[in-house]
């Protein structure tokens, strides 16, 4: 097959849209396939950091594109940077050859970029596979950037229709996003589930206190309780905060916040405000160290925004879980996360503004005993194994790319 992905993010950024589009082209290429990439010139999480205009990465030729630069520092900004991407995006669609590749793949990032991928295959007779890593406008609505029967979520719904009906194929990554394609028009029969896999490469199996991440970072032996990823603005962190503030003279405790994203500046706030040592900050890691990162965490946290079920799917659960570590959810009931965490007893499951949940059940975790930690951490890893291999969950989807073309 002769395909192209498009996409505003791809190696060698750090976003997960950009790393689960990274190996399945990769793995597309190894199958013999010949794959494109149409991406931007610009780091997702760090506008600053330019990426070459033309690349071949593994045999994945690169094509990356013209937009500004605002990244996420004001919502403004970034519409301006989505959209400058959509016109650059515009322009090498309508100069492509007809019958010139097999497949389109696009995503949600930016939001709506499938919308063109879906027009030009009509146009340039191929087919179209939307990955739906997210559901506009519902998403975008319960972040607050648009009102919800205005003009502009009105276009939006519209346009994401025309995505939905038009398909040739959509992955949808739960059943909950998949009965809200269907109440927008989505064919059944179009629509196949396939989760997102864990990005983690490694395992780090040595002593806990000798893990080289948590002696760089001087964590000593401090109950570490970890979010690692995107701080999504449609995923509040009160909660988590507000334990972290109530917790302040606990020296048993440690709050480690490691990624990006529109929260970020919430998180620092928060702790310079209050003046609280018990929360550290700190950047992205490599994908090739990050299960040191993560593997420093003694619970990690997935924090999933009420009214988020089903438009978006927080995926650090399958890393935290195939590293073998337990679990704090905080969110809605029922959702994707809490149908995995029923089958793993042990884990942490609370609502938004339990925040004295949260405390009870972090020092009921500090008085277990290490070997519980890790009996809780093995059964989640056992589950991940199992149930979210990434070679398994990429060959799924390469079938049904193969099955449709």
């Amino acid at each position: 097959m002769r395909i192209l992905i498009i996409s505003q993010v791809f190696w060698p950024d750090t976003a997960s849209v950009s790393q689960h589009l990274t190996d399945i082209a990769e793995d597309l290429v190894s199958k013999g396939n010949t794959v494109n990439v149409l991406s931007s010139r610009y780091s997702y999480e760090y506008p600053k950091v330019h990426y070459i205009p033309i690349e071949v990465y593994k045999n994945i030729r690169i094509k990356r594109l013209w937009q500004t630069g605002f990244g996420k520092s004001s919502k403004l900004g970034r519409i301006f940077d989505f959209l400058t991407f959509n016109f650059s995006s515009l322009i090498k669609l309508l100069l492509m050859k007809r019958g010139e590749y097999d497949l389109f793949i696009g995503t949600t990032v930016p939001p709506l970029i499938s919308f063109m991928g879906v027009f030009f295959t009509r146009i340039k007779k191929a087919r179209f596979c939307f990955w739906a890593m997210d559901l506009q406008p519902e998403l975008a609505i319960v972040a607050g950037y648009i009102k919800e029967n205005s003009l502009t979520a009105k276009l939006l719904l519209l346009i994401g229709d025309y995505i939905i009906k038009r398909s040739d194929l959509i992955i949808a990554l739960d059943k909950y996003m998949v009965n809200h394609i269907i109440k927008r028009g989505g064919n059944p029969n179009k629509i196949k589930v396939v989760p997102v896999w864990p990005v983690v490469r490694d395992i780090y199996w040595g002593p806990r206190l000798e893990n080289p991440f948590r002696m760089q970072t001087n964590f000593g032996d401090k109950i570490i309780i970890m979010y690692s990823g995107n701080l999504s603005v449609v995923h509040p962190l009160d909660t988590l905060l507000n334990a972290s503030l109530i917790l302040k003279n606990d020296q048993r405790f440690l709050f480690v916040f490691i990624g990006g994203g529109v929260r970020k500046k919430e998180v620092l706030k928060f702790k310079s405000d209050r003046e609280l040592d018990n929360i550290i900050i700190l950047p992205y890691q490599d994908r090739d160290q990050i299960h040191l990162s993560l593997g420093a965490a003694d619970i990690h946290v997935v924090i999933h925004g009420n009214g988020c079920t089903g438009y978006t799917h927080p995926n650090k659960i399958y890393g935290a879980m195939f590293i073998g570590k337990p679990i704090l959810y905080i969110g809605p009931i029922p959702s994707h996360i809490t149908d995995i965490l029923e089958n793993c007893p042990g884990n942490i499951i609370v609502q938004h503004g339990e925040t004295e949940r949260v405390i009870e059940e972090l020092i009921l975790f500090s008085n277990m005993e290490y070997e519980r930690w890790k009996e809780i951490g093995m059964r989640n890893m056992e589950f991940a194994h199992d149930n979210f291999r990434s070679s398994k969950l990429i060959n799924n989807l390469i079938s049904e790319l193969e099955n449709l073309c």
